[in-house]
């Protein structure tokens, strides 16, 4: 059986299938575009994606993923949640993101936002490649099936070079008999330049007394989404100024305080619908600490694409 793609928005969803030469084309409904997975070589295929779409949508494979396949993709331009279940999820907010993602038997879904065109490259390398790799190569634990204790999903700036090197397999400049030649090479230099990144420490510009007092900083944070700190309040318990807690929320989290702080309620809401919850709207929004509950629907429609009301009533 053929891979199929759901691309869906609010209550209206399309399904594609890769066609024989690798790609699905969308013209109608809520992306218009196209995705593509090609092969590189043994174990390492490609896939790229780019499209649009009129309001905020989700994107993801059908069926059971009984592999652990690892992903490494560059956010070229879009912003978004990348969900993958057992897994904090990862917002970007900004072109440019590398992630790092192993399937592990879970549904993974990309939600994008409606602001501007989606454009997106990824290598998929399966385990035995990955090891492979490693027989010659110094490989980022994180990367090593046999080394990591669990599913991983991971996003961190996208340097230059992996940026060009990942625009240059989107948008190729050679076609002809050696193409395939040419996306082989191009696809091997993304993946050193990602594995490189990914080596690095990532939390390199905080102490390790600062890392913790952020990470201190964020369980306080969340901890009582109905009447969280205020920024001050919160830089001051732990012993940081506002402007470092923020930089250190950058670059552990990717996003500062409050923004974390919206992703956290808006990731909690939806658990909570997606566990059957049996509340009135005004009382759940209240518990995400929204005095008015139309601020709190405006926050999840804009998240996901459609009202907490809607979202609830798809389990009936």
């Amino acid at each position: 059986m053929k891979q199929q793609w759901v691309f869906s928005s609010g209550h209206e969803s399309v399904t594609g299938e890769f066609d024989h030469s690798g790609r699905i084309s969308l013209e109608d409904g809520p992306y218009r575009g196209f995705l593509d997975h090609l092969p590189v070589r043994g174990g390492v295929s490609l896939f790229r994606a780019e499209g649009r779409a009129d309001s905020p949508y989700s994107m993801a494979a059908m069926g059971e993923v009984a592999t652990d396949n690892l992903i490494m993709g560059c956010m070229l331009s879009g912003t978004g949640v990348l969900e993958a279940a057992g897994s904090p999820d990862q917002i970007w907010r900004d072109s440019g993101q590398l992630y790092a993602l192993s399937l592990s038997n879970r549904p993974v879904r990309y939600h994008l936002q409606a602001d501007r065109p989606f454009r997106s490259v990824a290598l998929m390398l399966t385990p035995d490649a990955v090891e492979a790799l490693a027989q010659d190569h110094e490989m980022p634990e994180l990367t090593r099936p046999t080394r990591r204790t669990g599913p991983i999903s991971t996003m961190r700036p996208l340097g230059p070079l992996a940026r060009k090197a990942a625009m240059d397999l989107l948008q190729p400049h050679y076609r002809g008999p050696m193409e395939r030649l040419y996306r082989e090479g191009k696809a091997t230099e993304l993946l050193a330049l990602q594995l490189g990144m990914l080596g690095e420490p990532h939390d390199r510009d905080l102490t390790s007394t600062e890392l913790r007092r952020v990470r201190e900083a964020r369980e306080l944070l969340v901890a009582d989404l109905q009447n969280p700190p205020d920024l001050a309040g919160l830089a001051a318990a732990v012993g940081l100024r506002a402007k470092r807690l923020n930089q250190g929320f950058r670059q552990i989290y990717g996003t500062t305080v409050f923004d974390h702080l919206l992703d956290v309620r808006m990731a909690t809401a939806r658990n909570m619908l997606d566990d059957g919850l049996d509340m009135p709207l005004k009382q759940l929004a209240w518990a995400m600490g929204y005095r008015q509950a139309s601020n709190f629907i405006s926050a999840f429609r804009g998240r996901f694409g459609i009202s907490p009301g809607a979202y609830g009533r798809r389990r009936d």
